[in-house]
């Protein structure tokens, strides 16, 4: 009865079956590692019980190419787990990477709109050119509208744009002019350069 469970026929559907769901698990969008782990785990129990039973039951018959035969079976069968288990917690890594590029795209993207739309408001409310009549009193309240502009932004957009920069160095992917203007910009135009380069920095970001 113990020979049948162990038999070749016996274990060997069970064993394929293990090894497929494994490797559709970690196949799949998330990867289900732990499914896939497990899987492969249970495949790698199933052939060493396999395995020792068969050393069990033949032992006493063994020579010295069947021994051999035995431990370079017990060592592949332990490599071939552990080389399953690293296939599977690097499909889970570049899933993460993955998902986070996507991510930091999206942001630096929607960023860039949601600056180029701010400064889009800002500039139908900008206070005519300076007049001879009035010039002084237009100079300070020009100076009054590039100061409450910079604020804005400052609450609005300082922070996420200081964030998206460092992320984008993280990656390697960097702009001279953002680097110049993103941590405090002094007035509209150096904004819209913020805007513009950030929406070409995330179009560099690896899939």
């Amino acid at each position: 009865m113990v020979r049948h469970a162990v038999s070749w026929p016996f274990v060997g559907p069970p064993v394929v079956l293990l090894i497929t769901f494994g490797e559709i698990g970690a196949r799949l969008t998330p990867p289900a590692a732990d499914v896939s782990t497990w899987s492969f785990g249970a495949a790698a129990a199933l052939l060493t019980i396999k395995l020792l039973c068969w050393i069990a039951s033949a032992h006493r018959s063994f020579g010295r190419h069947e021994r051999l035969a035995a431990f370079v079976m017990l060592v592949a069968i332990a490599m071939g787990w552990y080389a399953a288990t690293q296939w599977v917690h690097e499909r889970q890594f570049d899933y993460i990477v993955s998902a986070q590029n996507t991510d930091l795209k999206l942001t630096a993207a929607q960023l860039s709109a949601s600056i180029l739309a701010f400064l889009a408001e800002r500039g139908r409310h900008s206070p005519p050119p300076p007049r001879p009549a009035t010039w002084n009193q237009d100079e300070a309240a020009f100076a009054r509208y590039e100061t409450e502009t910079v604020e804005a932004f400052e609450r609005q957009f300082g922070k996420r744009t200081r964030v998206a920069h460092d992320i984008f160095g993280q990656l390697g992917i960097r702009d001279k002019d953002f680097d110049v203007f993103y941590a405090h910009p002094a007035n509209a135009f150096q904004m819209q350069v913020i805007a513009v380069k950030l929406a070409s920095l995330a179009a560099k970001v690896p899939e």
